[in-house]
């Protein structure tokens, strides 16, 4: 479609030639004003009308700034940025999102010969693609796009390109997501290459597993972790999941804590339960610590995801917390009724699920909406998560059931909570709601 856009003023030139010889050259001058006017006038016309209806733009005598190729420029700069940060310069780099363009921006080599992963589907390409990564190496994987260009036909890259995909999970992890596109880091040692096995991997799915798939969705428990707390606690989280539907349930499931990145595959069948004891620890293999944890699945029936958490230090009473969805998400967010009482400890956490970088502020506010104590002002990149321990203190002020702590944000979307913990180890888990619903 580019190069065919080039063509068009060689066509003309040659299509005026062409009639000049036939009708001759005073004919062929005279369809010169036809083909401005309909070619140019209308973009001259649509010129105008742009700077009469961009208002602002125009006063202000700096143009108007289109928003869409804002977001784009700043998502390249922030990629770009990351890209630079993780890898040596000129490092190769390889697209799994349909975003070639990043090649171009981040001036880094493709290892393979493949612009595009629908290109690459076929066996053997797959095979060629996977061959030439274990050659290379490259230090960096572009993952998801935040237009969606990686399921643009509503089929995920992992599904299409089902051998590369697995090949990436298992030599790649993730590191950090910047306006809605995700960075994946080698690991920095991998077993020898199992070619056939990841050649194994390649299934055509049926149409009516295809029409199973659905739309991406996540699901997302706001703090879990193994770590030990004030008092002599130590925090400890089980997580229980359950496939609701006939049919079998794939779940990609996430942990983010500090430095540990950890991605991990599910296949419930239909019908079935699992469970993991410290879960952090037995499933995920991190270290002591506390994160997030997010569980993506596809389609209109989310998997029934149920998380304990405990102080199995002084075997107190456990919550059982339900996970949150980007239904919770808003730019604007309240939490309600956290318990009074001197002796408990209240902590406060935000989660950005936006695409883009939020900046956010945190406060208190009386019965009647007068807001008393500090401000806390803070700001988050995609999927990154704040901790305040001891929001009364942190906030200036003793907080009981009276009163609310309000999220703000000056744009993008977060899930906000508060977890509150009695002397005696018990604990409760209270889920900010939209202010605005």
């Amino acid at each position: 479609q580019y190069f065919s856009a080039f063509l068009v003023g060689p066509m003309i030139v040659i299509l005026l030639v062409f009639f000049g010889r036939a009708a001759g050259r005073i004919a062929a001058a005279a369809l010169l004003p036809i083909f401005f006017v309909v070619l140019w006038a209308p973009d001259i016309a649509n010129s105008r009308l742009d700077d009469l209806t961009h208002y602002l733009g125009r006063v202000s005598g700096v143009g108007w700034i289109d928003p869409a190729a804002m977001e784009i420029r700043h998502r390249i700069d922030q990629v770009r940025f990351w890209v630079t940060d993780l890898s040596r310069a000129g490092a190769p780099m390889f697209d799994f999102s349909n975003q070639p363009a990043l090649y171009f921006f981040c001036d880094r080599p493709n290892p393979t010969r493949f612009y595009q992963v629908p290109i690459l589907s076929p066996a053997e390409f797959q095979r060629e693609v996977i061959v030439a990564l274990e050659r290379a190496k490259p230090p960096i994987v572009i993952r998801r796009s935040p237009q969606q260009f990686d399921v643009f036909d509503e089929i995920d890259n992992s599904v299409r390109a089902q051998a590369v995909a697995s090949y990436i999970n298992d030599r790649y992890q993730y590191t950090h997501s910047t306006w809605g596109t995700e960075l994946w880091t080698r690991k920095k040692t991998n077993p020898p290459l199992n070619l056939d096995g990841y050649m194994r991997q390649i299934r055509l799915p049926s149409l009516r597993e295809i029409g199973l798939l659905g739309d991406r969705a996540r699901l997302v428990f706001p703090s879990v972790g193994s770590v030990s707390g004030a008092s002599g606690t130590y925090w400890k989280s089980d997580l229980a999941l359950h496939n609701p539907v006939a049919a079998r349930m794939s779940l990609t499931m996430r942990y983010v804590a500090g430095e540990a990145r950890v991605d991990r595959q599910v296949i419930l069948a239909g019908g079935q339960s699992v469970r993991w004891e410290d879960v952090t620890r037995s499933f995920f293999h991190a270290p002591e610590g506390r994160g997030v944890l997010w569980i993506e699945y596809r389609g209109d029936r989310p998997p029934i995801a149920r998380v304990k958490t405990y102080d199995a230090a002084h075997n107190a009473r456990a919550s059982i917390i339900e996970p949150l969805s980007m239904r919770e998400a808003a730019d604007d967010l309240t939490i309600v009724g956290i318990p009074s009482g001197a002796e408990r400890r209240v902590n406060i956490g935000v989660l950005n699920v936006s695409q883009v970088p939020i900046t956010f502020r945190v406060a208190a506010f009386t019965r009647t909406g007068q807001r008393v104590g500090r401000m806390i002002q803070e700001t988050l990149d995609s999927d990154e998560v704040y901790y305040q321990a001891d929001a009364d203190r942190a906030l200036g002020v003793p907080l009981d059931e009276t009163m609310t702590v309000r999220v703000k944000m000056a744009a993008g979307a977060a899930i906000a909570y508060a977890s509150v913990v009695d002397t005696n180890g018990d604990s409760q888990f209270v889920a900010a709601v939209p202010s605005h619903p």
